[in-house]
């Protein structure tokens, strides 16, 4: 699998492009009830492990709500501003929320028994406390410069809070989320990972 600059050697029966489902695909539409996928979902060492991959994220929110103005006024302490840092958390918080239950879906049979044959993982019983949610990273480097590590952590505590009423429903521990490079990745997939060049 290719994605985000990034490749993946999964083995064939243990990969399910979950964002290639119809139960996505389908629902690519500009409305907000749409369901997003992440990259993929694959069994590894016990845990049903959903896979997004990104070539890029933004560091920390931009800007106070209490600097915008409306006609020159204040916002009213009712309204929301949501920033890029913001933006990207909902975003990549649907995709893994949104592919846990369309995986949950098809693993239960809900969608019959042709789609269920359909979901190339070897392991077809979820469980809730045996799942993980990986984002990869593949920030694009020029010369003398270093990943920010203390900002990648600082994002996977985000992420984490992003996913936290998910999370507390399901009982599924905070350690499930992680936020890795992709020199990291292949140590808890258990699987290469290289960079494309």
């Amino acid at each position: 699998m290719k994605e985000s600059g990034m490749i993946f050697e999964f083995a064939e029966d243990n990969c399910y492009c979950i964002e290639e489902d119809p139960l996505v695909k389908k629902s690519q539409c500009a409305s907000t009830f749409n369901n997003k996928g992440c990259e993929c979902v694959s069994f590894i060492d016990g845990y049903h492990c959903f896979i997004e991959a990104k070539s890029s994220a933004p560091r920390k929110r931009d800007g106070d709500i209490r600097d915008v103005r409306l006609n020159g006024k204040p916002l009213p302490p009712t309204w929301e501003i949501y920033d890029n840092y913001q933006h990207f958390l909902r975003d990549i918080s649907k995709k893994f929320i949104d592919s846990f239950f369309i995986l949950r879906s098809l693993l239960e049979g809900v969608h019959g028994a042709k789609r269920l044959k359909e979901v190339a993982i070897k392991e077809k019983s979820i469980k809730y406390d045996a799942v993980r949610f990986v984002l990869i990273i593949n920030f694009p480097l020029r010369e003398g410069k270093t990943v920010d590590k203390q900002g990648l952590v600082n994002l996977q505590e985000a992420l984490k809070n992003e996913m936290r009423p998910f999370l507390n429903v399901w009982k599924i521990p905070d350690t499930s989320i992680k936020i890795v490079l992709p020199e990291d990745a292949a140590k808890i997939l258990h699987i290469p990972v290289s960079i494309e060049k």
